[in-house]
């Protein structure tokens, strides 16, 4: 970061100090970083910030969660008011491993307001399977696809959850 950047991000820090008194320790303590040089520090200013997660893995959670929209449906559909069974039901991402895809669904579904049949009537959802489950749902999603029906069958559900 050249002397130029490292001045805006000081005068920024400032600015913040005056605007969250509450807060003017921390940005006085990046300040300092910043005004000194201290290289290793300047990590810090951004840790809270995550990765992207690019378009099209975006697009495959929207693609994972239409999926489970159309297996939510279409269970209601067949079993008139029967609850859904807990292997039908949407079970998120690992929160070790695929970290950025569990933060996105979080963000759409309980931020953004949408999917929410796939929270299954509680008020909020982590969406945190405790094991990795990308490759699980990218052989679903390749099923559910080749299918080209948003109503499924019972047995098309079953194909698709088998995959």
């Amino acid at each position: 970061m050249d002397k130029f950047e490292r001045l805006n991000f000081i005068n920024q820090m400032l600015i913040l100090e005056k605007l969250y008194p509450e807060e003017a320790e921390y940005y006085a303590k990046n300040r300092k970083a910043l005004e000194h040089g201290y290289e290793l520090h300047y990590s810090w200013l951004v840790e809270s910030i995550s990765d992207p997660l690019s378009e099209d893995q975006c697009k495959q959670v929207l693609d994972i969660l239409d999926m489970y929209r159309s297996i939510t449906f279409s269970w209601e559909r067949l079993h008139d008011g029967e609850e859904i069974p807990s292997k039908l039901k949407f079970r998120g991402f690992d929160g070790n491993n695929e970290t950025a895809q569990m933060g996105y669904t979080q963000y759409f579904i309980n931020d953004l307001d949408r999917f929410r049949e796939l929270t299954y009537d509680s008020d909020y959802c982590d969406f945190n399977s405790h094991c990795p489950m990308l490759g699980k749902y990218s052989r679903m999603l390749t099923v559910w696809k080749s299918l080209d029906s948003f109503e499924l069958s019972e047995e098309e559900i079953e194909a698709v959850v088998a995959a």
